[in-house]
């Protein structure tokens, strides 16, 4: 069993997610620390990219302050390095295709399983289109982490979730990140099909934004990913990074009327 499947499996987790060298590369892992200060039981770091079309606006120009800060691959391995001398909690390295081949797929994965990196979720490339990709990451001692979306079929879930490992992210609703809207109507169904299909976490991602939304996810499912509410937070006013980060994440941590009993 994975660091992350283990640490996510024990449920009511939260996992912020974070891009890499924004605003500049300190403050970025000020904020890192300061999340697992509050509490985070996982870290997703974003490796900046000129065209993250998946994120929303929020996410999108967090990628370009960090670009023009410098950001990029080597910074945020440097990030995850230095997470892993001052934490032992699990991170994720959150990215698109194009900055992996630029730096070289199998280098890439070298430097990212030396720097202390748990898993690598591609945003761009699912198992089918690479699979050598999956099982070489896990040859490597990485966990590939696998996307489930509103428009997945059962079948392609139960594919899909095969090729993974240490958890699955499932995407709670269509479009992109940063929109505060409902999920999908199907998504106690799609978590109820999950599991017949994986034993791994089920991490629950998009929209999360108040204590409400994690309550609700903890509710049917191990983990809520946090992103854009967080980024937006952190922009707002860049001073304190590490205490303002850890405050939020509290806040989101605040006791649920959730009985312990109805967790998966």
């Amino acid at each position: 069993m994975s660091l992350l499947q283990e640490r996510l499996g024990r449920g009511r987790a939260l996992m912020p997610y974070l891009t890499a060298s924004d605003p500049t590369p300190e403050l970025s892992f000020e904020a890192a620390l300061g999340a697992i200060d509050g509490g985070a039981r996982a870290i997703e770091v974003g490796i900046p990219f000129s065209d993250p079309v998946a994120d929303g606006p929020v996410i999108q120009a967090a990628h370009h302050r960090a670009l023009q800060a410098g950001g990029g691959v080597g910074p945020s391995l440097q990030l995850v390095a230095g997470i892993r001398e001052r934490s032992d909690a699990p991170v994720v390295l959150f990215t698109y295709l194009n900055p992996i081949l630029a730096h070289g797929a199998e280098r890439f994965a070298s430097a990212a399983l030396a720097a202390g990196a748990d898993g690598v979720l591609v945003l761009d490339l699912p198992p089918e289109e690479e699979p050598a990709w999956f099982a070489f990451l896990r040859g490597a001692g990485l966990d590939p982490i696998v996307l489930d979306s509103p428009n997945t079929s059962p079948a392609r879930a139960r594919a899909i979730a095969s090729e993974g490992r240490g958890f699955v992210y499932v995407v709670s609703r269509e479009g992109v990140t940063g929109t505060h809207a409902t999920a999908s109507g199907g998504l106690e169904q799609r978590i109820a099909d999950l599991r017949k299909s994986t034993d791994l976490p089920l991490a629950v991602g998009f929209g999360v934004r108040e204590p409400a939304d994690v309550s609700a996810i903890w509710s049917i499912a191990e983990c809520a990913v946090v992103g854009s509410a967080f980024v937006e937070h952190l922009h707002r006013d860049p001073r304190d990074p590490r205490g303002r980060a850890a405050a939020f994440v509290r806040n989101l941590l605040v006791p649920s009327t959730i009985p312990q009993e109805s967790l998966p």
